[in-house]
Protein backbone atom coordinates (compact mmCIF):
# COMPACT_ATOMS: atom_id res chain seq x y z
CA UNK A 1 0.00 0.00 0.00
CA UNK A 2 1.22 3.56 -0.65
CA UNK A 3 2.50 6.17 1.72
CA UNK A 4 0.45 9.07 2.96
CA UNK A 5 1.84 12.57 2.87
CA UNK A 6 0.96 15.84 4.55
CA UNK A 7 0.29 18.92 2.44
CA UNK A 8 -1.36 22.01 3.87
CA UNK A 9 -3.58 24.05 1.55
CA UNK A 10 -5.91 26.99 1.76
CA UNK A 11 -9.47 27.22 0.46
CA UNK A 12 -10.03 30.55 -1.27
CA UNK A 13 -13.24 32.16 -0.08
CA UNK A 14 -14.57 35.55 -1.20
CA UNK A 15 -15.96 37.30 1.84
CA UNK A 16 -15.62 40.59 3.74
CA UNK A 17 -13.19 39.00 6.17
CA UNK A 18 -10.51 38.67 3.51
CA UNK A 19 -9.22 42.05 4.67
CA UNK A 20 -8.14 40.37 7.90
CA UNK A 21 -5.26 38.61 6.12
CA UNK A 22 -2.83 40.25 8.55
CA UNK A 23 -3.78 37.61 11.09
CA UNK A 24 -1.78 35.11 9.04
CA UNK A 25 1.34 36.54 10.64
CA UNK A 26 0.10 35.31 14.00
CA UNK A 27 -1.28 31.85 13.28
CA UNK A 28 -1.61 29.34 10.45
CA UNK A 29 -4.89 29.53 8.52
CA UNK A 30 -7.64 27.09 9.56
CA UNK A 31 -7.74 23.92 7.53
CA UNK A 32 -9.65 20.68 7.36
CA UNK A 33 -8.01 17.34 8.05
CA UNK A 34 -8.64 14.33 5.79
CA UNK A 35 -6.64 11.32 4.65
CA UNK A 36 -4.77 11.53 1.38
CA UNK A 37 -2.75 8.62 -0.06
CA UNK A 38 0.46 9.09 -2.01
CA UNK A 39 1.12 6.56 -4.75
CA UNK A 40 4.80 7.36 -5.07
CA UNK A 41 6.39 4.77 -2.76
CA UNK A 42 5.14 1.30 -3.60
CA UNK A 43 7.64 -0.55 -1.42
CA UNK A 44 6.36 0.87 1.85
CA UNK A 45 3.16 0.27 3.81
CA UNK A 46 0.54 2.98 4.19
CA UNK A 47 1.25 5.42 6.97
CA UNK A 48 -1.88 6.91 8.57
CA UNK A 49 -0.79 10.54 8.30
CA UNK A 50 -3.49 13.17 8.54
CA UNK A 51 -3.71 15.44 5.49
CA UNK A 52 -4.99 18.91 4.79
CA UNK A 53 -6.19 19.62 1.26
CA UNK A 54 -8.39 21.82 -0.89
CA UNK A 55 -9.01 22.23 -4.57
CA UNK A 56 -7.19 25.54 -4.90
CA UNK A 57 -3.90 26.65 -3.40
CA UNK A 58 -1.24 24.42 -1.80
CA UNK A 59 0.58 25.74 1.25
CA UNK A 60 3.64 24.15 2.79
CA UNK A 61 4.13 24.36 6.56
CA UNK A 62 7.62 23.89 7.93
CA UNK A 63 9.32 23.93 11.33
CA UNK A 64 13.09 24.50 11.52
CA UNK A 65 15.94 25.59 13.78
CA UNK A 66 18.78 28.10 13.30
CA UNK A 67 22.18 27.81 15.00
CA UNK A 68 25.55 29.53 14.79
CA UNK A 69 28.95 28.05 13.96
CA UNK A 70 29.43 26.79 17.52
CA UNK A 71 26.05 25.01 17.53
CA UNK A 72 24.21 27.50 19.75
CA UNK A 73 20.58 27.91 18.72
CA UNK A 74 19.62 31.41 17.62
CA UNK A 75 16.37 33.19 18.45
CA UNK A 76 14.94 36.41 17.02
CA UNK A 77 15.78 35.62 13.39
CA UNK A 78 13.71 37.64 10.92
CA UNK A 79 12.43 36.51 7.55
CA UNK A 80 14.84 38.94 5.90
CA UNK A 81 17.72 36.85 7.30
CA UNK A 82 16.65 33.80 5.28
CA UNK A 83 16.15 32.72 1.69
CA UNK A 84 13.43 30.11 1.19
CA UNK A 85 13.64 27.84 -1.85
CA UNK A 86 11.07 25.23 -2.88
CA UNK A 87 12.28 23.09 -5.78
CA UNK A 88 15.05 25.72 -6.15
CA UNK A 89 12.52 28.53 -6.67
CA UNK A 90 11.39 31.29 -4.34
CA UNK A 91 7.82 30.78 -3.02
CA UNK A 92 5.03 32.67 -4.66
CA UNK A 93 3.94 33.97 -1.27
CA UNK A 94 4.97 33.72 2.39
CA UNK A 95 1.83 33.35 4.51
CA UNK A 96 3.36 33.50 7.97
CA UNK A 97 6.67 33.35 9.81
CA UNK A 98 6.96 33.10 13.58
CA UNK A 99 9.05 31.72 16.40
CA UNK A 100 7.65 28.57 18.02
CA UNK A 101 9.45 27.84 21.28
CA UNK A 102 6.91 25.71 23.15
CA UNK A 103 5.16 23.48 20.66
CA UNK A 104 3.62 20.34 22.18
CA UNK A 105 5.80 17.29 21.53
CA UNK A 106 4.88 13.84 20.26
CA UNK A 107 7.96 11.68 20.68
CA UNK A 108 8.92 8.10 19.99
CA UNK A 109 11.85 6.84 22.10
CA UNK A 110 13.50 3.87 20.35
CA UNK A 111 15.98 1.79 22.36
CA UNK A 112 18.32 -0.75 20.78
CA UNK A 113 17.98 -4.11 22.59
CA UNK A 114 20.23 -6.19 20.35
CA UNK A 115 23.22 -8.28 21.38
CA UNK A 116 25.60 -5.71 19.91
CA UNK A 117 24.87 -3.20 22.68
CA UNK A 118 24.97 -5.61 25.63
CA UNK A 119 27.93 -3.90 27.29
CA UNK A 120 26.28 -0.50 26.87
CA UNK A 121 22.70 -1.47 27.69
CA UNK A 122 22.66 -0.20 31.26
CA UNK A 123 23.48 3.36 30.34
CA UNK A 124 21.20 3.25 27.27
CA UNK A 125 18.33 2.57 29.67
CA UNK A 126 19.48 5.39 31.93
CA UNK A 127 19.70 7.63 28.88
CA UNK A 128 16.10 6.92 27.91
CA UNK A 129 14.83 7.62 31.45
CA UNK A 130 16.91 10.80 31.63
CA UNK A 131 15.37 12.05 28.39
CA UNK A 132 11.83 11.38 29.57
CA UNK A 133 12.43 13.17 32.85
CA UNK A 134 14.25 16.19 31.42
CA UNK A 135 12.34 16.88 28.20
CA UNK A 136 8.72 15.81 28.52
CA UNK A 137 6.20 18.18 30.12
CA UNK A 138 3.30 16.40 31.86
CA UNK A 139 -0.14 17.11 30.37
CA UNK A 140 1.47 18.83 27.37
CA UNK A 141 3.87 16.40 25.70
CA UNK A 142 3.36 12.70 25.00
CA UNK A 143 5.79 9.90 24.24
CA UNK A 144 5.77 6.19 23.47
CA UNK A 145 8.52 3.64 24.05
CA UNK A 146 9.79 1.06 21.55
CA UNK A 147 12.48 -1.58 21.97
CA UNK A 148 13.95 -3.29 18.93
CA UNK A 149 16.09 -6.39 18.52
CA UNK A 150 14.92 -9.43 16.53
CA UNK A 151 11.49 -7.83 16.55
CA UNK A 152 10.00 -4.39 17.20
CA UNK A 153 8.13 -4.18 20.50
CA UNK A 154 5.90 -1.37 21.75
CA UNK A 155 6.67 -1.25 25.48
CA UNK A 156 4.33 1.67 26.19
CA UNK A 157 1.93 3.61 24.00
CA UNK A 158 1.50 7.40 23.92
CA UNK A 159 1.25 8.86 27.42
CA UNK A 160 2.21 11.90 29.47
CA UNK A 161 2.92 9.68 32.48
CA UNK A 162 6.71 9.91 32.84
CA UNK A 163 6.72 7.39 35.70
CA UNK A 164 4.92 4.76 33.62
CA UNK A 165 7.33 5.28 30.72
CA UNK A 166 10.35 5.08 33.03
CA UNK A 167 9.08 1.81 34.53
CA UNK A 168 8.63 0.42 31.02
CA UNK A 169 12.26 1.27 30.24
CA UNK A 170 13.41 -0.62 33.35
CA UNK A 171 11.52 -3.74 32.16
CA UNK A 172 13.49 -3.90 28.89
CA UNK A 173 15.80 -6.85 28.35
CA UNK A 174 18.61 -7.19 25.82
CA UNK A 175 19.12 -10.00 23.28
CA UNK A 176 18.76 -10.77 19.59
CA UNK A 177 19.48 -9.20 16.20
CA UNK A 178 18.68 -5.62 15.16
CA UNK A 179 15.59 -4.35 13.33
CA UNK A 180 16.55 -0.69 13.28
CA UNK A 181 14.91 0.28 9.98
CA UNK A 182 11.68 -1.55 10.84
CA UNK A 183 11.59 0.24 14.19
CA UNK A 184 11.91 3.65 12.52
CA UNK A 185 9.08 2.84 10.13
CA UNK A 186 6.88 1.62 12.97
CA UNK A 187 7.55 4.77 15.01
CA UNK A 188 7.03 7.05 12.01
CA UNK A 189 3.62 5.48 11.38
CA UNK A 190 2.59 6.08 14.99
CA UNK A 191 3.80 9.66 14.94
CA UNK A 192 2.13 10.30 11.60
CA UNK A 193 -1.23 9.31 13.08
CA UNK A 194 -0.69 11.11 16.40
CA UNK A 195 -3.55 13.33 17.51
CA UNK A 196 -3.26 16.62 19.32
CA UNK A 197 -3.12 20.36 18.68
CA UNK A 198 -3.01 21.71 15.13
CA UNK A 199 0.63 22.62 15.70
CA UNK A 200 2.94 20.11 17.35
CA UNK A 201 6.46 18.75 16.90
CA UNK A 202 7.01 15.08 16.00
CA UNK A 203 10.35 13.52 16.88
CA UNK A 204 12.08 10.15 17.09
CA UNK A 205 14.89 9.68 19.61
CA UNK A 206 17.09 6.74 18.62
CA UNK A 207 19.44 5.23 21.20
CA UNK A 208 21.54 2.77 19.21
CA UNK A 209 24.87 1.98 17.56
CA UNK A 210 23.27 2.23 14.10
CA UNK A 211 23.78 -1.39 13.03
CA UNK A 212 20.87 -3.20 11.34
CA UNK A 213 21.02 -6.98 10.86
CA UNK A 214 17.44 -8.19 10.51
CA UNK A 215 15.00 -5.58 9.15
CA UNK A 216 12.65 -6.42 6.31
CA UNK A 217 12.88 -2.75 5.34
CA UNK A 218 15.91 -1.03 3.86
CA UNK A 219 17.54 2.27 4.82
CA UNK A 220 15.64 4.13 2.08
CA UNK A 221 12.31 2.93 3.52
CA UNK A 222 13.20 4.20 6.98
CA UNK A 223 14.13 7.66 5.68
CA UNK A 224 11.02 7.96 3.52
CA UNK A 225 8.72 6.92 6.36
CA UNK A 226 10.07 9.71 8.57
CA UNK A 227 9.78 12.28 5.78
CA UNK A 228 6.18 11.30 5.04
CA UNK A 229 5.31 11.59 8.72
CA UNK A 230 7.10 14.97 8.99
CA UNK A 231 9.19 13.60 11.85
CA UNK A 232 12.64 14.79 12.91
CA UNK A 233 15.09 12.08 14.03
CA UNK A 234 17.81 12.57 16.63
CA UNK A 235 20.20 9.65 17.08
CA UNK A 236 22.12 9.19 20.32
CA UNK A 237 25.04 7.06 19.19
CA UNK A 238 26.33 4.58 21.75
CA UNK A 239 29.45 3.91 19.68
CA UNK A 240 32.84 4.50 21.23
CA UNK A 241 34.53 5.94 18.14
CA UNK A 242 37.96 5.94 19.78
CA UNK A 243 37.82 2.13 19.84
CA UNK A 244 35.51 1.54 16.89
CA UNK A 245 37.45 0.35 13.85
CA UNK A 246 34.54 0.35 11.34
CA UNK A 247 32.09 3.18 12.08
CA UNK A 248 29.45 1.87 9.67
CA UNK A 249 26.74 2.56 12.24
CA UNK A 250 27.73 6.24 12.45
CA UNK A 251 27.31 6.61 8.69
CA UNK A 252 23.89 4.96 8.81
CA UNK A 253 22.73 7.26 11.60
CA UNK A 254 23.91 10.32 9.66
CA UNK A 255 21.97 9.17 6.58
CA UNK A 256 18.81 8.60 8.63
CA UNK A 257 18.83 11.83 10.61
CA UNK A 258 20.00 14.58 8.26
CA UNK A 259 17.15 14.48 5.68
CA UNK A 260 14.66 14.96 8.53
CA UNK A 261 16.45 17.99 9.99
CA UNK A 262 17.92 16.01 12.90
CA UNK A 263 21.46 15.04 13.84
CA UNK A 264 23.69 12.39 15.41
CA UNK A 265 24.88 13.07 18.96
CA UNK A 266 27.59 11.10 20.80
CA UNK A 267 26.26 9.27 23.86
CA UNK A 268 28.92 6.77 24.87
CA UNK A 269 29.54 8.14 28.36
CA UNK A 270 27.40 9.64 31.10
CA UNK A 271 28.66 13.16 30.34
CA UNK A 272 28.02 12.74 26.61
CA UNK A 273 24.49 11.52 27.31
CA UNK A 274 23.77 14.60 29.42
CA UNK A 275 25.06 16.93 26.72
CA UNK A 276 23.16 15.05 24.01
CA UNK A 277 19.82 15.37 25.78
CA UNK A 278 20.42 19.03 26.52
CA UNK A 279 21.03 19.51 22.79
CA UNK A 280 17.87 17.63 21.81
CA UNK A 281 15.78 19.55 24.33
CA UNK A 282 17.12 22.88 23.08
CA UNK A 283 16.53 21.92 19.44
CA UNK A 284 12.93 20.92 20.10
CA UNK A 285 12.23 24.17 21.97
CA UNK A 286 14.11 26.63 19.70
CA UNK A 287 12.11 26.55 16.50
CA UNK A 288 10.62 28.70 13.80
CA UNK A 289 7.48 28.02 11.78
CA UNK A 290 6.90 29.20 8.24
CA UNK A 291 4.07 28.72 5.79
CA UNK A 292 4.31 29.51 2.10
CA UNK A 293 2.67 28.91 -1.27
CA UNK A 294 5.16 27.21 -3.63
CA UNK A 295 5.71 28.57 -7.11
CA UNK A 296 4.71 26.29 -9.98
CA UNK A 297 3.11 23.76 -7.62
CA UNK A 298 1.88 20.60 -9.34
CA UNK A 299 -0.21 17.70 -8.05
CA UNK A 300 2.08 15.09 -9.59
CA UNK A 301 3.08 12.90 -6.63
CA UNK A 302 6.73 13.96 -6.88
CA UNK A 303 9.22 14.93 -4.20
CA UNK A 304 9.91 18.66 -3.92
CA UNK A 305 13.08 19.84 -2.21
CA UNK A 306 13.15 22.49 0.51
CA UNK A 307 16.09 24.76 1.29
CA UNK A 308 16.22 27.54 3.85
CA UNK A 309 19.48 29.38 3.27
CA UNK A 310 20.70 31.87 5.90
CA UNK A 311 22.01 35.10 4.42
CA UNK A 312 24.73 35.14 7.08
CA UNK A 313 27.27 32.42 6.30
CA UNK A 314 27.98 31.79 9.98
CA UNK A 315 24.40 30.57 10.56
CA UNK A 316 23.12 27.05 9.95
CA UNK A 317 19.52 25.97 9.36
CA UNK A 318 18.22 22.48 10.11
CA UNK A 319 14.94 21.40 8.53
CA UNK A 320 13.51 18.52 6.56
CA UNK A 321 14.82 18.26 3.02
CA UNK A 322 11.46 18.25 1.24
CA UNK A 323 7.99 16.75 0.89
CA UNK A 324 5.85 14.65 -1.44
CA UNK A 325 2.91 16.21 -3.27
CA UNK A 326 -0.32 14.28 -3.84
CA UNK A 327 -1.40 13.38 -7.34
CA UNK A 328 -4.17 15.40 -8.93
CA UNK A 329 -6.64 12.52 -9.09
CA UNK A 330 -6.02 11.74 -5.41
CA UNK A 331 -6.53 15.36 -4.38
CA UNK A 332 -9.76 15.58 -6.39
CA UNK A 333 -11.11 12.34 -4.92
CA UNK A 334 -10.21 13.34 -1.39
CA UNK A 335 -11.67 16.81 -1.78
CA UNK A 336 -14.91 15.32 -3.11
CA UNK A 337 -15.31 13.28 0.08
CA UNK A 338 -14.44 16.09 2.46
CA UNK A 339 -17.36 17.10 4.71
Amino acid sequence: MPFLTRVRVLVLVVCPFVLAIATLAQAPPPTEEILLPNANADSAPALPVSETISAHVAEVSLVFTVSNASGKFISHISLDDLQVLDNRSAPERISYFQQQSDLPLRVGVLVDLSDSITDRFAYEKRAAITFLQKVLRPQVDQAFLVGFSSRVTLYHDFTSDIGALSNAVREMRVGGDTQLYDAIRFASAKLGSATGPAWMRRAIILITDGEDTRSKSILYDAIQSALHAETVIFALSSNDLANYAYPHGEAVLALVTRPTGGSVLPAHSKSEIARAFDKVNEALRSQYAIGYKPADFKLDGNFRTIQIVPRQKKLRVQCRRGYFTPREEQASASHATAP
